[in-house]
C-alpha cells in the first residue's frame, strides 16, 4: 500500500462562520461545498470543515490540530495578521528545526503552519 495524500477534518461548532474565517481571514479557496461540510484549499493542500449538522462522524469542536509544511511562512504570518487571525504562538526559530507559526479557529482548532530552516 502507498498513501497518496492526507486531508484532515476540523470539526466546528458554527460552519458558516468557520467558512468565512477559513476563507477571507485564512485564505482558503472552497474547493466544493455542501449544506455542513466543505472541502478548503490553501495552494495545493486540502482540508475539510465540518459543522454540527453534518451528519457524519462528530467530533468535538476544538481538538483539530493540523501542521502544514511550507516553502515560506513570514510573509503568509504577516498577511494573517494584518487580517486579524487569531495568532496562538507567534513566528519563531525552534528547537526542533522548524520556523513556524500557529493560528487557531474560533473553536480553539489549531493549524500550524512550518518551514525547515537550515543548520
Amino acid at each position: 500500500m502507498k498513501i497518496l495524500s492526507t486531508a484532515p477534518v476540523i470539526h466546528v461548532s458554527n460552519f458558516e462562520q468557520a467558512l468565512q474565517y477559513y476563507t477571507a481571514v485564512l485564505g482558503f479557496t472552497v474547493d466544493f461545498k455542501l449544506p455542513a461540510y466543505a472541502g478548503l484549499l490553501l495552494g495545493d493542500t486540502l482540508i475539510y470543515i465540518s459543522g454540527p449538522d453534518n451528519g457524519g462522524l462528530h467530533k468535538t469542536p476544538g481538538s483539530g490540530h493540523c501542521c502544514f509544511d511550507c516553502d515560506e511562512v513570514d510573509g503568509y504570518f504577516d498577511e494573517l495578521n494584518r487580517r486579524s487571525a487569531l495568532i496562538s504562538f507567534p513566528i519563531g526559530d525552534r528547537f526542533y528545526g522548524m520556523r513556524d507559526f500557529a493560528v487557531d479557529d474560533h473553536d480553539g482548532n489549531t493549524l500550524i503552519f512550518g518551514k525547515y530552516v537550515n543548520e
